[in-house]
């Protein structure tokens, strides 16, 4: 999966992408203890809570969007210039939630730019939403051959590959994104739960603690991503942590971006324990934040669509409306 296609190749590819494309991978997924994900909304009620959009971001994005659209007729002058703009452009959109525009936007950035290595990523995290895995990885390789220096490209890299069940050769790209900063709770996640899949849940557990110990006190206490380690560790319990959330409900953004990470890692830590219902249901609220531009937002989706073809579901048929 790591050997690059020729740019032309990648590119050729790339026009069905703007459509979108049903997974063509027939890798078999790791056997988890199977106790169905009909039935009654699992997440108890005072678990349940919903962000609601900004409005103020979302016409700030706006704003910017006709902003940079009359730069793109006034102000570019050069291939390049046009090719950032469109990607500048592409951002915004993707975080909208409008992403068939935002596919556009970044075709349109690697037309006037093949050279241009940050289109390739998103195109590659499109592509891998799409379930095509070694159209992803291509378009990562390509990414990596322009910029090999940006570490989220390794990530990206490596989340595809977890998803395609290649969990060792995940684990090369995961080391070489933690040990850029070995400080990002993030990071200290995404190595457990690949880890947990090569190593079993006892040394992924050992190595999780070892690194949450060596992470500076500082960061321990300014990053809230370390409350979801800690859950993970067994150090925090559920109800305290979610306690820890509600408090930032006077603050809608930051409330909505930590619920949709939240609910999206707690379903993958019930679906490394075999809790198939219980992690469905996280990842559907997960994606109720809507909070388009998030990682965790994408794989929620990609998770729920895992779970459905596993019981041979169609979309959320089996989904209770929760009691809110």
């Amino acid at each position: 999966m790591r050997k690059s296609k020729s740019k032309a190749l990648l590119l050729a590819s790339m026009l069905s992408f703007l459509l979108g494309c049903e997974s063509f991978m027939d890798n078999k997924a790791p056997e988890v203890q199977e106790v169905g994900i009909s039935g009654p909304f699992s997440v108890p009620p005072d678990e349940i809570l919903l962000s609601l959009p900004s409005e103020r971001l979302i016409e700030q994005d706006q704003a910017i969007i006709v902003k940079l659209s009359m730069m793109l007729d006034t102000q570019a002058k050069t291939k390049g210039d046009k090719a950032e703009i469109f990607y500048e452009l592409g951002i915004i959109y993707d975080r909208l939630g409008l992403e068939a525009t935002a596919r556009t936007m970044f075709m349109n950035a690697l037309v006037e730019n093949p050279a241009f290595a940050s289109p390739y990523n998103f195109v590659g995290i499109y592509f891998a939403k799409d379930g095509r895995f070694q159209d992803a990885c291509d378009a990562f390789d390509s990414a990596l051959e322009l910029n090999p220096n940006e570490s989220y490209i390794y990530f990206n890299r490596a989340i595809v590959l977890h998803y395609a069940h290649r969990d060792v050769l995940a684990l090369e790209d995961l080391n070489k994104f933690y040990k850029a900063d070995k400080n990002d709770p993030y990071r200290l996640l995404w190595m457990y739960i690949v880890e947990r899949n090569v190593y079993g849940k006892s040394t992924a557990l050992s190595k999780l603690q070892d690194r949450f110990d060596n992470v500076k006190l500082k960061d321990k206490k300014d990053n809230w991503g370390f409350n979801l380690v800690r859950l993970y560790l067994g150090d925090l319990d559920e109800s305290k942590f979610w306690e820890q959330i509600k408090l930032f409900k006077k603050d809608p953004e930051t409330f909505a971006d930590h619920l949709c990470e939240a609910y999206f890692y707690l379903g993958k830590l019930r679906l490394l324990d075999g809790k198939d219902k219980q992690a469905y249901d996280m990842f559907y609220l997960s994606q109720a934040t809507r909070r388009f531009g998030f990682l965790e937002y994408r794989y929620s989706l990609h998770e729920i669509s895992n779970l459905e073809k596993k019981y041979k579901l169609s979309p959320r048929v089996s989904m209770s409306t929760p009691n809110f």
